[in-house]
C-alpha cells in the first residue's frame, strides 16, 4: 500500500511539473482591461479606461494604451460571421490586442496574426478552435506596411505619406473547405499559413479593387487562372 501510495505521489507530481512547464510557455495577459461605452458615432465602440497588454511566450509585450477606441474594424467580416460582435465574445481581451496592433501597424500583421493565436489559447479558447480562428485571420485578416519601409508600391502608385493597409480578396467556398481541414487534421500553423493562400484570390497590396483572378506580386501584376 505504501509502495502504491509513493508512485501515485510520483505520478501526480510529474504531472503537476509538466502541467506547470506548460503553462510556463505559453503567454499572459498584464494589467486589468477596463472599457468604457462610447456614445458618439453610429458604430457602437469602446474606449480603454486603463492600459494592458498580451506578453507572448518569448517575452515580447503587445500594449494597448490607456484611451484607445477600438470598433471592431480591425477584425474581417469572415472572422466577424463566425463569433458575432466581437467584443461581446469570450476572445474580448484577444480582439482587444489583435486590433490595437492592426490600429498602430507598428509590427508585422503575419506576427500579429500568430500573437493573436497566442492570446486566445490564454484566454481559454480550446486549440481546434483557435486554429481555426488563426485559419481565417490568415486568409482574410488586414495585411500593413510602413511607410518608411522599402516597397514597390511606395513612391510608385501610393503615396509615402501614410501606411498602406489593405485585405486580401478571397475564395469563401474553399475557405470554409480549409476550416473543416483544420478540425479534422490539427495542422501545425505553419501548414494553415501555407493551406490559406490557396484560399485568397486577390493578394493586393493595392487597396484599390483587383480584378477578378488576378494578384499582384511586389509592382508587377500577375494572371491566375480561377476556373
Amino acid at each position: 500500500m505504501t509502495k502504491l501510495f509513493t508512485r501515485m505521489v510520483s505520478v501526480l507530481a510529474f504531472a503537476g511539473t509538466m502541467t506547470a512547464a506548460i503553462s510556463a510557455e505559453q503567454g499572459h495577459f498584464e494589467g486589468r482591461v477596463v472599457v468604457e461605452p462610447m456614445e458618439e458615432g453610429f458604430v457602437p465602440s469602446l474606449r480603454t479606461v486603463e492600459d494592458f497588454g498580451f506578453r507572448q511566450a518569448q517575452g515580447k509585450l503587445w500594449k494597448v494604451e490607456r484611451g484607445q477606441v477600438f470598433d471592431g474594424r480591425g477584425i474581417p467580416p469572415m472572422f466577424r460571421d463566425r463569433i458575432g460582435p466581437p467584443y461581446e465574445s469570450g476572445l474580448r481581451k484577444s480582439l482587444l490586442v489583435y486590433e490595437s496592433a492592426t490600429q498602430s501597424m507598428t509590427e508585422k500583421w503575419n506576427e500579429a496574426q500568430r500573437m493573436f493565436f497566442e492570446a486566445s489559447l490564454a484566454e481559454g479558447a480550446k486549440p481546434d478552435e483557435a486554429k481555426v480562428m488563426y485559419l481565417l485571420l490568415a486568409i482574410q485578416g488586414s495585411r500593413w506596411e510602413k511607410a518608411r519601409e522599402p516597397s514597390f508600391c511606395f513612391g510608385a502608385c501610393h503615396s509615402p505619406i501614410i501606411p498602406l493597409e489593405w485585405r486580401p480578396v478571397i475564395d469563401e467556398a474553399r475557405s470554409a473547405d480549409l476550416v473543416q481541414w483544420v478540425r479534422s487534421s490539427d495542422p501545425h500553423l505553419d501548414e494553415i499559413d501555407s493551406q490559406a493562400q490557396t484560399a485568397i484570390r486577390a493578394h493586393g497590396p493595392h487597396i484599390f479593387r483587383q480584378p477578378a483572378c488576378q494578384r499582384f506580386s511586389g509592382s508587377t501584376l500577375i494572371r491566375k487562372t480561377c476556373d
